[in-house]
């Protein structure tokens, strides 16, 4: 029978002790909300404007990256990475990654057709390489909420309002 510590661990509900010294991560960080703005513009470029209430905001800045990190890098990487399959490597990444990336982007499409969205598969993968670095969810959840932080001036600076 599991143990509530393997549990977590499979999770990746533990924290990691070197996130914030990890100069990979910090790399990941900054040029990655320069992306989300770049994306945010070219999503908005010449429409009329965007709407977002506060309530909205919080969900894509906090709700949506907890929820999506759970249950993508959380529950589906941590079991992929369990099996033989999921821990083979495909140019540096574990296939647990690779293939919790393609069906998160999967999911991006179910609700939002543009173009664009195919575009979350790279951070997908980014998220992924920092639960298999570091074991845990706390570095895929501040990128992924960072990122989606940084969409909001994109929209807002690129939108034609």
């Amino acid at each position: 029978m599991a143990t509530e510590t393997n549990v977590r661990e499979d999770l990746g509900l533990v924290p990691p002790p070197r996130l914030f010294t990890d100069r990979q991560f910090i790399l990941a960080l900054v040029p990655g909300c320069g992306v989300s703005l770049l994306v945010a513009g070219l999503s908005v470029a010449g429409s009329s404007g965007v709407s977002l209430t506060l309530l909205q905001a919080f969900s894509l800045v906090l709700w949506y990256p907890v929820l999506e990190e759970l249950l993508f890098r959380g529950a589906l990487q941590g079991y992929l990475s369990t099996t033989t399959f999921g821990q083979r490597a495909l140019m540096g990444l574990s296939l647990a990654n690779v293939l919790t990336a393609i069906l998160f982007t999967t999911l991006h499409l179910v609700y939002r057709a543009d173009p664009l969205a195919w575009l979350v598969f790279f951070p997908g993968l980014v998220f992924g390489y920092f639960r298999d670095r570091h074991g845990s969810l706390l570095g895929p959840v501040i990128l992924h909420s960072a990122y989606n932080a940084c969409l909001i001036p994109g929209w807002l600076l690129f939108s034609g309002s």
